[in-house]
């Protein structure tokens, strides 16, 4: 049985589409700056990770065909490292470039629809550099059949990695953390499931003002399920749009 979160510490937060709405929209910008600045900073630490490794392999190229000028024989299963090494750091460099395209690009679309599972997979694929920092390993349960909603994809995005950080803080010994979308009249549950403690003791405050403003923005509730010690994101399938 899921219990929902206490979401209102006494004060009235206005409800996008029904009167202050564009201040709710404000307050949510603010902490997606934030949000959007930290996480660009990440992937440009992961830019210059793949860079530096395939600078170190030119290098090593480099010192081997010194080598060879001076009549050392040169090692071709050598070369052929070194140059398999660059092309996955291409590679990677590549994808962590569309990620981070997909990622600004959420910017220009207020209300978007799109398939949960893919968008929570991409969710982690920007933020891996920052789970593996904090020794965390987070997975996606996939689905058959797409599930497609209607929402903000950059307040979507900056509210499931508060809640992703959220996560790591109270993770279970196993250090695993899984994320499952279901299919929920009338809306969308996603499960964060690996926790020790699926909610705060009392009044340590979460989730916290930031939490908070995404949720209504988003028409979102935080449910807790104890006995499977689950954290449920409840979302709508589609989202007023009058902001």
């Amino acid at each position: 049985m899921a219990d929902p979160l206490p979401q209102n510490d006494g004060t009235k937060t206005a409800s996008p589409g029904r009167g202050g709405g564009a201040s709710l929209l404000d307050a949510a910008a603010a902490e997606g700056l934030r949000f959007f600045g930290r996480t660009s900073a990440s992937i440009s630490h992961e830019l210059k990770n793949t860079l530096s490794i395939m600078n170190e392999s030119a290098g090593l190229i480099e010192d081997l065909a010194l080598l060879a000028e001076k009549g050392r024989p040169l090692d071709p299963a050598r070369v052929r490292t070194l140059g398999a090494t660059i092309k996955r750091q291409i590679q990677r460099t590549d994808q962590i470039i569309r990620n981070m395209n997909r990622f600004s690009h959420n910017v220009d679309d207020p209300f978007k629809q799109i398939e949960l599972v893919d968008f929570l997979e991409f969710v982690l694929a920007v933020s891996r550099r920052l789970t593996a920092a904090k020794g965390v390993t987070v997975t996606v349960h996939p689905r058959d059949q797409p599930l497609m909603i209607v929402t903000r994809p950059f307040f979507l995005h900056s509210l499931l990695w508060r809640l992703l950080e959220y996560g790591m803080e109270r993770v279970g010994k196993s250090k695993a953390l899984a994320l499952t979308p279901e299919e929920r009249e009338p809306g969308i549950w996603v499960r964060l499931t690996g926790l020790e403690t699926p909610g705060p003791p009392a009044g340590q405050g979460f989730p916290a003002p930031p939490e908070k403003t995404l949720l209504d923005l988003l028409e979102a509730q935080l449910k807790v399920d104890p006995d499977e010690k689950a954290l449920i994101l409840v979302l709508p399938t589609r989202i007023g749009e009058e902001v």
